[in-house]
């Protein structure tokens, strides 16, 4: 079942996206009003987890371990549940060392999903802008997402440098996503941008691409794969 964000928010399960079409344009022209602050700070995600970690449970929990010899504040270490069939959990601890130094974005999240080659954040930033934010090995990268009739659309990647204290907010008008979204697909620099998508059926407009490619993101459990589709919607509605 994929559930719409507005269910997520609530629930704070943002892993499935809708596959709503584009039919209309609106009525008229949306208006962002721009957030109070123009950047965003970065913490560690040592101290980040602490205060988020409530928000998780039970699907992730923090697990402490004394160790002598060893800093708790340097090493997290998560007990994440892989999946639950039956009411049967499958569970698995997932260790980050230098987490005193592991950069995250320093906001409340409302998701946090882990995979072997990383984890992703999502936060709402507020004015129906959400971001997901990506912890891989070479630093942070954040991908700011409109709610357009909630499903998120990314528009703009930033990337933090391992010394970077904060990163810049980046702002699109939904107005000119939507219009985007309804006009004609250009089939062919689809799949040069995703050679995947060749396999295809039915894509007509943006709109059907980008559905189609978010419904791919519901079952792939790789953090750059995440990021290529990322950038393939975000080079497709340029």
């Amino acid at each position: 079942m994929i559930e719409n964000l507005s269910e997520m928010v609530k629930s704070g399960n943002t892993e499935n996206y809708t596959n709503t079409k584009y039919d209309t344009l609106p009525e008229k022209e949306e208006v962002i009003e721009v957030p109070e602050v123009n950047s965003i700070p970065i913490t560690s995600l040592g101290k980040w987890f602490n205060s988020n970690a409530n928000t998780f449970l039970p699907h992730i929990k923090k697990t402490n371990v004394a160790v002598q010899g060893i800093n708790p504040d340097e090493q997290l270490i998560l007990n994440v549940c892989l999946s639950n069939e039956g009411g049967v959990e499958k569970r698995k601890l997932i260790i980050y060392d230098d987490a005193h130094i592991q950069p995250v974005l320093n906001l409340p999240a409302m998701d946090m999903k882990v995979y072997n080659n990383g984890f992703r954040i999502i936060y709402n930033f507020g004015n129906d802008i959400f971001i997901k934010s990506y912890n891989i090995k070479t630093g942070l990268i954040s991908v700011f997402c409109n709610d357009i009739d909630d499903k998120l659309i990314p528009y703009s990647i930033v990337k933090a440098k391992k010394r970077d204290n904060k990163i810049d907010v980046v702002l699109r008008n939904p107005a000119e996503v939507r219009t985007k979204l309804n006009e004609r697909l250009d089939f062919e620099a689809l799949q040069l941008r995703y050679k995947q998508s060749s396999k295809s059926e039915g894509l007509v407009t943006n709109g059907d691409a980008i559905n189609w490619l978010l419904d791919r993101l519901t079952s792939i459990e790789d953090i750059y794969h995440h990021l290529q589709i990322d950038n393939v919607i975000i080079d497709t509605l340029q």
